[in-house]
């Protein structure tokens, strides 16, 4: 058995386990172990340094996010603030949302994808300071991702479901707060991709950070005159069929070790005034 194979087999087990779950009337239950589907797979593979839980997510000036299916957080660094039946965890320490979603709709997607551009809003674009023996530097943390993910369709297709997700985006305008990936199980998953016209080239365009730096810096090409490449800005439907949650696993994995976090100042949560913690290596 391959690994395309055991990822297969792996979908095939989640989606078997969906349908069993259809049996439960209350639909808040149903939705709850739906969601632990996936999130029990993330907590037993993924490496241990990102934690998995459901919750909220708090910033330092007291602002909070919805009800988070699924948050993937710096398990090192990062406090846990309320660790019950769901958890409170600062923003800093966030690497990404997944909302999850027994069918998706059209009406389901919009939700979804609302919820994460709220998420996204939140994001603080503060530096963080490191220190080591020789020198001190700053850095400013990867913006966070927001995935959409669906255990079924309802009443539409991927090709409806991409219509959706691009007239959302013209709606959101701001890539920073665009979705970043959105998967249907056994159907396929839908991304953005970069396609240079003039070098003949086109790239997965997964993170935030890669998506924002392609628009600044053709806008300031455009600004400053400069001549630049033809570059074209598409999201691909990808029918992977039974083949869709070994990618979407992937994609989730090249997501987060792209991605470097600062550490959560808990000391500006608790007071404003007080200084900037540097973190020391």
């Amino acid at each position: 058995m391959d690994l395309n194979e055991l990822f297969s087999s792996i979908e095939t087990t989640m989606l078997a386990r969906f349908k069993e779950s259809g049996f439960i009337n209350h639909s808040g239950d149903k939705g709850e172990n739906r969601e632990e589907f996936l999130m029990d797979f993330l907590k037993n593979h993924l490496p241990k340094r990102y934690g998995v839980t459901k919750g909220e997510i708090i910033t330092k000036d007291g602002s909070r996010s919805h009800a988070v299916d699924i948050i993937i957080y710096d398990a090192v660094n990062c406090p846990v603030l309320y660790a019950g039946k769901t958890s409170i965890l600062p923003i800093e320490g966030v690497y990404g949302i997944i909302e999850v979603k027994s069918s998706l709709s059209k009406a389901e997607f919009d939700d979804a994808a609302g919820k994460i551009t709220s998420f996204k809003k939140l994001a603080p674009r503060d530096l963080g300071v490191i220190a080591t023996r020789e020198y001190a530097t700053v850095h400013r943390a990867s913006r966070p991702f927001g995935i959409v993910f669906g255990f079924q369709l309802s009443g539409n297709s991927l090709d409806s479901l991409k219509d959706n997700w691009m007239a959302h985006s013209h709606a959101v305008h701001d890539v920073n707060f665009f979705c970043n990936l959105v998967c249907v199980l056994g159907k396929g998953l839908l991304r953005y991709e970069s396609v240079n016209l003039t070098k003949g080239e086109k790239n997965l365009l997964l993170d935030t950070d890669e998506f924002v730096n392609l628009i600044l810096t053709a806008h300031k090409r455009l600004q400053n005159s400069e001549e630049q490449d033809e570059v074209l800005l598409r999201i691909v439907k990808e029918g992977a069929e039974d083949r869709t949650f070994g990618r979407f696993f992937t994609y989730l994995l090249i997501m987060l070790t792209r991605m470097k976090l600062n550490v959560p100042d808990l000391g500006r949560y608790i007071d404003p005034e007080l200084p900037i913690s540097v973190v020391r290596e």
